[in-house]
């Protein structure tokens, strides 16, 4: 470590080799430049890495690289969303070493005023602290002042909507016979996201079992609509039993497809069960819009293709079947996770357990 000296300009001028290379501090007077360069003596004792040059929009890009392989490519085309549209408008040029709670705290309280949801709110913070957590893994900064800052709270904007046995024909009623009744009633059937459902292929039904299984997912990816070989999470891989109706509907839909393929000239080998007439996937949100249409001709205006999966749920719910089985049958992550979603629905069950004790007792 070389002695201080005096600089032309009045400065003092105080050196430290660092990763090889040497570094200059400057202040007014010896002890200033001093405290400078033992300043970042101790930053690299901790961080070895550490580099106050890069802005949160450079180590934005890399961290998207760096979870390329570890995400599937869904989640990733949303990490780049939130990212790009709510978090590095405001914060990008700012350097990781100088980004405070204040920014973060701030960049929140924009979010909150502009009218974003409160999903999109939690998404953006959470993205801001796993990629300040992993720069500190990596050595570049000392800590990371996400972890300071609380979490925005997530409130409900919208109740989910239900619909009875009777609720569900009446729905249907308005459905033309085709390939949009029969995906409806797979719809209904199963609780199937989306992405599964238009991702179902012929291999992945067994007709002799009455099972399904959800192996792929059809996607959305910027403009492209894309195949994915993977699915939401783990969980979401498994085999769902299929009432018999269903599965003549599908033979019915079999057919179809079968017929498809010979008059089409550039026929998309996919498999799907669900596809355009060419054979390539629909857009997810062609489902929503067709919900949306056969909702308001129902009388049900408020009912969403999201809230098919729920009255799934909420039926099996009613009639008994174990909390467990449903968490595996929507493909949740967690027990909990289904425990949370649909809590509202015990009052149900146990008034049920009321009726059954009275017969046991």
């Amino acid at each position: 470590m070389a002695r201080l000296k005096k600089r032309t300009d009045g400065r003092y001028a105080a050196t430290a080799m660092i990763n090889g290379k040497k570094h200059f501090f400057y202040g007014k007077t010896k002890a200033e430049a001093q405290a400078h360069r033992d300043k970042a003596l101790k930053i690299h004792a901790v961080a070895g890495n550490y580099d106050g040059s890069i802005t949160l929009n450079e180590w934005a890009s890399e961290w998207l690289s760096f979870k390329r392989s570890r995400v599937t490519e869904s989640t990733l085309a949303s990490y780049r969303q939130v990212i790009n549209h709510y978090i590095l408008p405001y914060l990008g040029t700012v350097k990781l070493s100088k980004l405070s709670a204040l920014n973060i705290r701030r960049l929140l309280d924009v979010l909150r005023d502009t009218g974003l949801s409160p999903r999109i709110q939690i998404y953006a913070y959470t993205l801001v602290k796993a990629m300040l957590t992993q720069a500190v893994k990596d050595e570049l900064i000392l800590k990371n002042v996400a972890i300071s800052i609380e979490k925005p709270k997530h409130t409900k904007v919208r109740q989910m909507v239900t619909l009875s046995k009777e609720e569900i024909k009446q729905f249907m009623a308005v459905i033309p016979s085709g390939i949009h009744r029969r995906l409806f009633a797979l719809a209904f059937a199963t609780g199937l996201r989306r992405s599964e459902l238009l991702g179902l292929r012929w291999s992945d039904v067994n007709f002799a079992k009455g099972t399904i299984s959800i192996q792929q997912t059809v996607l959305r990816i910027g403009n492209d609509i894309v195949i994915s070989p993977t699915t939401k999470n783990k969980s979401s891989k498994r085999t769902l039993s299929i009432p018999a109706t269903v599965i003549s509907q599908l033979k019915i839909q079999r057919l179809e497809t079968q017929k498809w393929r010979l008059k089409s000239n550039e026929w998309n080998d996919n498999d799907l069960c669900f596809p355009k007439l060419d054979g390539s996937p629909m857009y997810p949100t062609y489902l929503s819009q067709l919900c949306k249409k056969y909702a308001t001709l129902s009388g049900f205006k408020d009912f969403t293709f999201h809230d098919i999966r729920h009255t799934h749920a909420t039926l099996l719910i009613e009639a008994g079947v174990n909390f467990k089985v449903i968490q595996v049958r929507l493909g949740h992550s967690s027990f909990k996770e289904t425990m949370d979603t649909y809590s509202h629905v015990t009052p149900i069950m146990e008034a049920d357990v009321i009726e059954k004790l009275e017969s046991i007792l």
